[in-house]
């Protein structure tokens, strides 16, 4: 435990460190720039002191209580979107393929379209500018979705529920699923709306949630509204389903990577029962894994994720890059 806690720390240090550099090379505060990176650096660094010096604590550290402490320090300086212009790059870039990838999928015989599906989140999750291994590459780089499509672990994965999935796929189509997306960019436009838009061809609604303020790299409500109207106005799935109201989008309350089911926001709360969900989808490392892998639930939910944090990986006893496909049928993880 000790040494997971001195991992954390370590990293959520090196991490702010990015972070600073990355405002301070947008330079969006002019002159303050300088005087706000300090602030947020001041107030960061002495949060982490104190979490590393409060032994009556040890044991019970949670990471997103660190992610919290993290906005505060962001807050606190007047910085609200760090990647902000790096979140912008990446939706232009992968606007630009989603014609191609949604086409693709499209003359798919549905079992191979399922899995392919699948493997497109797991690509466009690699947009990932809070994961030690992937900040610095795309930091300046716009990611190669179909490259990274390609080079995915084969099967079977680190958590391989892809069977059981497929399987329920042949039953009767869910009623309603709520998608927790993740990342801007590939994650949220080449994977998550594709899977979406698969389920809504499948005849079940879709409500998609994203974070109500900005977080890392994190697609907001704000900004996943602007582009599924972009993408609606050339996909009509999309845009049948928007004016049908079988698609509808929901702020979920949250403005943190990682995410706490317990206290999510009122409006979406609201959505779930109305729609009376039966599938939860959680996507993402900081979602599917650090946060809820062991959540329960009393309906079906797949939590789904490439984890690109080697001290996530080790607690699965995996590696960087490993995928994660976990299906719990409604009840089933209570009796494993």
């Amino acid at each position: 435990m000790d040494d997971l806690r001195a991992y954390a720390l370590d990293l959520f240090g090196r991490h702010l460190d990015t972070m600073a550099d990355e405002v301070q090379n947008r330079n969006p505060f002019g002159a303050e720039t300088a005087e706000r990176v300090g602030i947020m650096t001041r107030r960061f660094r002495e949060a982490l002191d104190v979490v590393e010096s409060d032994t009556a604590r040890r044991g019970r550290l949670h990471i997103i209580d660190i992610c919290a402490m993290r906005e505060d320090a962001l807050r606190a300086a007047g910085i609200d979107d760090v990647y902000k212009d790096a979140k912008e790059r990446e939706n232009r870039a992968a606007i630009e393929l989603y014609d191609r990838v949604v086409s693709d999928l499209d003359a798919m015989s549905p079992p191979k379209r399922a899995h392919a599906v699948i493997q497109g989140i797991f690509a466009g999750n690699i947009f990932d500018l809070g994961a030690t291994e992937t900040v610095e590459r795309f930091r300046e780089t716009s990611v190669d979705f179909l490259e990274v499509r390609r080079q995915l672990r084969p099967r079977p994965w680190l958590v391989d529920d892809l069977d059981g999935w497929l399987r329920r796929r042949e039953g009767p189509p869910h009623r309603s699923a709520v998608l927790f997306v993740d990342n801007a960019g590939t994650d949220v436009i080449l994977g998550m709306i594709p899977f979406a838009r698969q389920l809504l061809r499948d005849g079940t609604d879709v409500l998609l949630t994203a974070n109500t303020t900005p977080s890392l790299n994190d697609v907001t409500h704000d900004e996943l509204a602007a582009l599924v109207d972009e993408l609606a106005g050339r996909d009509v799935i999309l845009a049948d389903a928007l004016a049908d109201g079988r698609l509808e989008l929901v702020p979920s309350g949250n403005g943190l990577p990682l995410i706490d089911l317990t206290l999510t926001g009122f409006e979406l709360a609201e959505a779930v029962t109305r729609r009376r969900v039966d599938l939860v989808v959680l996507e993402g490392m900081g979602r599917a894994v650090e946060s809820n892998f062991q959540a329960t639930f009393t309906c079906d939910a797949l939590k789904i994720a490439m984890l690109k944090d080697a001290g996530i990986a080790k607690l699965l006893d995996g590696v960087t890059y490993d995928l994660v496909l976990r299906f719990d049928e409604a009840g089933a993880a209570e009796g494993e």
